[in-house]
């Protein structure tokens, strides 16, 4: 369970408090209080500690964070677009998350151009604007790109989400929370674990309960398995885009057997449905064991072939190394996380700063050039990880429940966080009475690595547009909760 620290500031100090501080902005949000007034609520990773900073706000603005602290320039659009306050001097102070007018309404003048609105950088002859999505082909979630180019050079690229926001975080306050895990595993689909883990881990710490260890080593086992898909997923993606189709076919088929796997281990191939407050749904045998264990070593030996044929493909490498860098400077400055910060070399998992589930010791995966490349071989790094830390979970099924039964709340908020393939999923849950939720607010790791994603395409060209993207990992499905 995380123990916060809090604090009261004063919405003008804000900004020079979390200066102060130094550390990563977790999340920044809104609110409402118990009065009717609105909130303004800060969590900080600083110190081996998690602040939460707490401002009261007595009207409708206050003075931006984001001239100060990189982060918060998406939470501070965010908190525009659905509470209507202000961040004044915030530096872009555009649509986020509400894109415009209606269909039908009036456009105001300065609206007239709306839908290129933050894409346009320069300016002359033969300068023009690609809008890149939202559908585009294959299966991917709806996300427009606005891609300015004189020709081949990416001068800029504007993204645009929340095409299909869905309104997770107000439902989750609707129903009772042994179905709000439900919601919560279907914000990001490929991260069901994560997220049903942050959520749980947040209604854990509500109720102050203990999971039990049994129960901690099964998640770990389907967390790491859901790793492991994720990773290859993103192996795929690359091979695609380098015309490499023998290998894509390969990777794609050892997706395939670990979704397999998880079918037969829990009935469902993106492992919905398993996690749950206090511990899981579903109990792993000794045959259930022996099946990940036999199933899985077989897979790691076919997976070390195909991948150094892989790393010995010059075609493949080529697209890559030094492909869609990112400073270690900016990743600290925008809070990024996952495999997009370690592999920019910053020591960032959340399974170890903020242990759950008794995950112990292990070595992070950790890449310093910041390139395409960097972010791969960090997850392919991680995939040797996650086998290890499924046959460690694996050896310590010690006898005992599978859950734990969650009693009223003792607390009246808490943070709930998870290691996802993508990075830090957070979930922040506040209390109405002893078994019910008035507020949620989540934070998928896709929504604060979105927002460095212009930065990296400084110099590049629109043919490594794609290996960028990938190399990434984003989930638009996660911003559009």
């Amino acid at each position: 369970m995380i123990a916060l620290e809090e604090r009261r500031c004063d919405p003008n100090g804000l900004a020079a408090e979390l200066e102060r501080i130094g550390g990563r902005l977790m999340m920044l949000f809104v609110t409402p209080s118990a009065e009717g007034a609105h909130e303004l609520c800060a969590i900080v990773r600083a110190d081996e500690a998690v602040l939460r900073l707490r401002v009261s706000l007595g009207g409708n603005s206050y003075p931006a964070v984001t001239p100060r602290l990189p982060a918060a320039h998406w939470f501070e659009r965010e908190i525009h677009d659905l509470w209507q306050i202000v961040p004044q001097g915030h530096p872009r102070l555009e649509p986020l998350v509400v894109h415009g007018p209606e269909e039908g309404e009036v456009r105001l003048p300065d609206e007239e151009r709306l839908e290129h609105r933050g894409a346009e950088r320069l300016s002359g002859p033969g300068v023009f604007v690609i809008p890149y999505g939202p559908v585009r082909s294959g299966v991917f979630e709806a996300a427009q790109f606005l891609v300015q180019t004189g020709g081949e050079d990416v001068a800029y690229c504007a993204q645009r989400l929340f095409f299909k926001r869905r309104g997770a975080e107000r439902r989750i306050c609707e129903v009772p929370f042994e179905l709000a895990v439900l919601v919560a595993e279907r914000v990001s689909g490929t991260s069901s674990v994560a997220h049903a883990l942050a959520f749980s881990h947040a209604i854990e710490a509500l109720a102050q309960t203990e999971v039990p260890e049994r129960a901690c080593a099964i998640r770990r086992v389907l967390a790491e398995l859901e790793r492991l898909y994720n990773h290859v997923e993103a192996t795929v993606r690359e091979c695609e885009d380098a015309s490499l189709s023998v290998a894509q076919a390969q990777f794609a088929a050892l997706k395939e057997r670990l979704h397999r796997l998880a079918g037969a281990v829990a009935g469902n191939r993106y492992l919905r449905g398993v996690v749950v407050p206090g511990g899981t749904r579903i109990e792993l045998d000794a045959t259930a064991a022996d099946l990940i264990g036999s199933t899985l070593r077989e897979w790691e030996r076919d997976w070390r072939q195909v991948l150094a044929v892989l790393l010995r493909t010059d075609s493949f490498l080529d697209r890559l190394v030094s492909t869609g860098p990112l400073s270690e400077q900016d990743a600290r400055d925008f809070a990024c996380v996952g495999p997009v910060a370690r592999g920019s070399g910053v020591d960032l998992d959340t399974r170890r700063d903020l242990p759950y589930d008794d995950y112990g010791r292990f070595d992070v995966a950790r890449q310093s050039d910041g390139d395409a490349m960097a972010r791969m071989e960090v997850r392919f790094q991680e995939v040797d990880s996650s086998l290890e830390l499924i046959r460690a979970a694996l050896g310590s099924l010690a006898p005992g429940p599978a859950r734990a039964e969650i009693g009223r709340f003792e607390l009246d908020a808490a943070l709930g966080a998870a290691e996802s393939a993508r990075g830090e999923t957070l979930y922040w849950l506040e209390a109405d009475g002893p078994a019910t939720l008035r507020f949620c607010k989540l934070r998928a790791a896709s929504f604060v690595n979105f927002g460095i994603f212009n930065r990296v395409f400084d110099a590049q060209v629109l043919t490594d547009f794609a290996f960028i993207e990938h190399s990434l990992g984003l989930s638009p499905a996660g911003c559009d909760a």
